[in-house]
């Protein structure tokens, strides 16, 4: 499947989405439902914080929160989605993880507000967000790069929020982003495993079978990091003595298949793509002296067959296959 940012995408804005954001969604989602999938049926609406300081003890902020996310849930349904895909990061402060701890607010906000204070606030807010997105889809998978892998206490105590009200057909996945991306064999994604079973010990013991039977952790691949290793780092050195790429690529993705407890397995890129332009704009490109951006199959040979069991030709300078 895919994640895509349809519009509703800022489910954290202190106001209920527009009109003219309604209007936006509505127009994009009836394009989406034209498209024909035929083994693509695991997508996911994208939402996120996008620089939204959480106001935590405001009572007609959160109300907003909550209706965004019911809308965006709503919308998701709507469209033939099977759950949405939040992320938490704070993009624009450092560490991005910021308003998801209770020192940071603790240390710079100048409030009679203690550890405590917010931990309970902030599961209080999970709840009160879950109740919202449950009425309007209770049987969505709740994905996000980061659920107790970001590890944060506010954000662990939003998660107890959440599988507070989670209903029975409902699913809470966590992408455990950074720790999966730099992820070198076996034993890194038992650890994951494990680390998501207690929530990163943020899970409340009294949710635990709760967690077992709905929650689960979905690793991630980024794909950057194995078409340029050396610009990452994450994946050295063991992809550096590895026979191949694509073979490092292809054991790391056995053990994640058998891993994802959480029933799904997502990839991240960002300097290559996966399709090539149309004949048309890759002929306007060469007239303008522009070269098209070079896929993945280009950076990572033999990915397409690993991920999709597509085998592709590549056609050389003398017009033979190889």
């Amino acid at each position: 499947g895919v994640s895509v940012y349809m519009g509703l995408s800022d489910v954290f804005k202190p106001e209920p989405f527009s009109d003219a954001e309604k209007d936006r969604a509505r127009a994009n989602g009836k394009l989406f439902k034209q498209i024909r999938f035929v083994k693509w049926k695991y997508n996911f609406l994208g939402v996120l914080i996008d620089q939204r300081k959480p106001l935590w003890f405001d009572e007609g902020y959160w109300a907003n929160v909550a209706r965004n996310w019911a809308l965006a849930a709503k919308f998701a349904k709507q469209i033939g989605m099977v759950g949405i895909c939040f992320d938490p990061e704070c993009y624009g402060i450092y560490p991005a993880d910021s308003y998801w701890k209770s020192a940071w607010w603790v240390k710079n906000e100048k409030v009679a507000h203690t550890e405590k204070d917010y931990l309970e606030i902030a599961r209080k807010r999970g709840q009160q967000v879950g109740a919202a997105v449950f009425k309007e889809f209770p049987e969505i998978i709740l994905w996000s790069f980061y659920w107790w892998g970001f590890g944060a206490d506010l954000m662990g105590a939003f998660c107890n929020g959440i599988l507070d009200v989670i209903p029975p057909k409902a699913k809470f996945v966590d992408g455990d982003e950074w720790t999966s991306y730099c992820a070198k064999g076996e034993s890194d994604y038992d650890g994951m495993v494990e680390r998501n079973k207690t929530g990163c010990g943020m899970l409340d013991k009294r949710l635990v079978s709760k967690h077992k039977a709905q929650g689960g952790f979905a690793p991630a691949f980024y794909m950057d990091a194995y078409a340029r290793p050396k610009e990452s780092r994450c994946l050295t050195p063991n992809i550096n003595n590895a026979k191949s790429k694509i073979h490092f690529f292809k054991d790391n993705l056995k053990w994640a298949k058998r891993k994802a407890t959480g029933g799904h397995i997502w990839i991240y890129g960002e300097k290559n793509t996966w399709w090539t332009p149309p004949e048309k704009v890759l002929h306007e490109m060469a007239r303008s002296g522009k070269k098209p951006t070079p896929t993945w199959e280009e950076a990572i040979p033999g990915i397409r067959e690993a991920l999709f069991c597509d085998r592709i030709k590549l056609t050389t300078e003398k017009g033979k296959r190889k």
